[in-house]
């Protein structure tokens, strides 16, 4: 049996019309250690029955002390009933960290991070590692790329902007909405499509790129297979699927 640990809800609340933020804090103080691409797992009952379900840390490591993650809606699901019924001082157990989608030491060119939905959060985790391995290594260029649906989707949109402006020119925010009609306005880090459509656009290298893939499964085979048709071995392309429980 997993052993969980309670915490004890910090704050909870909507960042967008379909995604709660929720910070968890250990009931009995203790740190929590994690590394920035980790996940933790949520035990809860329902009708009697155990379950449980994963979430993607997304707490900004020496900014935030809370364990905090996103959650989306899913219409009849236990787990969003009981997230989303989570009020500020309830009870959570927490199993974790788990995960392997972390940063590994490595002299590349260029790193991809793609994400679908609330598959950014592990990034979001990461930005300080990121812009330390920046100012390291001056030639690395890191770019975060987020697809969502409409704009009102866009998760987390402030961190990543002011990130972007910790290494000038080695750093780079995108979001891509693959619904929105952006003829009339767009903002600057704005795309139109789909996150992996982007790779001719760069000129994706096996010889000088490495890719972190997480969210929806659909992006994640697509972009899996468009970087193996060109030369990218399995090793230079990390993957997370987000698998909505039924």
């Amino acid at each position: 049996m997993i052993a969980t640990v309670n915490f004890v809800v910090q704050e909870s609340h909507m960042i967008t019309p379909n995604v709660k933020h929720i910070a968890l804090l250990p009931q009995d103080e203790r740190d929590f250690t994690f590394i920035p691409g980790q996940f933790i797992t949520v035990h809860f009952e329902k009708d009697g029955h155990p379950l449980k379900r994963s979430y993607s840390i997304a707490t900004i490591p020496g900014q935030e002390k809370a364990i905090s993650f996103a959650a989306s809606y899913v219409k009849n699901g236990p787990g969003s009933e009981y997230l989303f019924s989570l009020k500020p001082g309830d009870i959570v157990q927490v199993s974790g960290p788990f995960g392997r989608l972390i940063l590994k030491e490595e002299e590349v060119k260029r790193l991809f991070l793609l994400s679908t939905g609330t598959g950014v959060t592990p990034y979001r985790a990461m930005l300080p590692l990121l812009t330390e391995k920046m100012r390291q290594q001056p030639e690395l260029k890191v770019m975060i790329m987020e697809g969502v649906q409409y704009r009102q989707d866009v998760l987390y949109p402030e961190d990543f902007l002011a990130w972007e402006k910790t290494v000038p020119g080695q750093a780079e925010y995108r979001a891509y909405l693959s619904r929105e009609d952006l003829s009339a306005q767009r903002a600057a880090h704005e795309y139109s499509g789909y996150v992996q459509l982007s790779f001719d656009e760069f000129q994706v290298n096996p010889a000088t790129d490495i890719f972190y893939l997480c969210g929806n499964p659909n992006m994640i085979d697509d972009a899996f297979a468009k970087l193996q048709a060109v030369g990218f071995a399995t090793s230079q392309i990390r993957r997370e699927k987000y698998i909505s429980s039924k």
